[in-house]
């Protein structure tokens, strides 16, 4: 099983696990361990067996999803664990906010109203059209920002599902 963990401060690892019995292989950033991992009879506390040398390691929830805090020789270390390929997608949404993004319409509808014009700088947030469906009107915000290019529709136009409004470039 392959885990993406935070560290505190913010440090990454890819980490490959893989149980047999008690022993459990781990994969850390090209290194091989293997460690001798036993529950003890007290909850969430267990035994580490590794390189020789045996610790007392606790484990709790923090209350997040997917954090915990690991304690091991009397210090406490935040630990978020996911899979990689939430690594890959924020890397991707990142990747995609970086270049601009485009506004689209989540229904079809009508344009009531166009907030922006080409060369207007947005701020993450700020409403840029207006759409109305079923006799409700929706505000369409940018989620990222950055300086309109292309207006693409005008107040009054018919759209579609996922039909592109406005196109922006993020700020440099």
């Amino acid at each position: 099983m392959k885990l993406w963990i935070t560290l505190e401060g913010g440090r990454e690892a890819e980490v490959e696990m893989e149980a047999d019995g008690p022993n459990v292989w781990l994969e850390i950033e090209g290194r091989r361990l293997l460690a001798d991992f036993r529950r003890l009879p007290d909850g969430e506390v267990y035994s580490l067996l590794m390189d020789g040398r045996a610790h007392v390691v606790s484990v709790a929830p923090t209350g997040t999803s997917n954090s915990i805090d690991v304690t091991m020789r009397g210090k406490t270390v935040p630990v978020d664990v996911r899979h990689p390929l939430e690594r890959r997608m924020q890397a991707s949404a990142g990747a995609a906010a970086a270049s601009g993004e485009t506004v689209k319409a989540p229904m079809p509808g009508l344009v009531v109203a166009i907030r922006v014009q080409a060369g207007d700088t947005v701020a993450t947030g700020q409403p840029v059209a207006v759409i109305e469906a079923m006799k409700m009107q929706n505000e369409l915000v940018a989620k990222h920002g950055g300086r309109v290019v292309d207006v693409l529709v005008k107040p009054g136009d018919s759209v579609s599902a996922n039909q592109a409004l406005v196109k922006l470039k993020a700020a440099e």
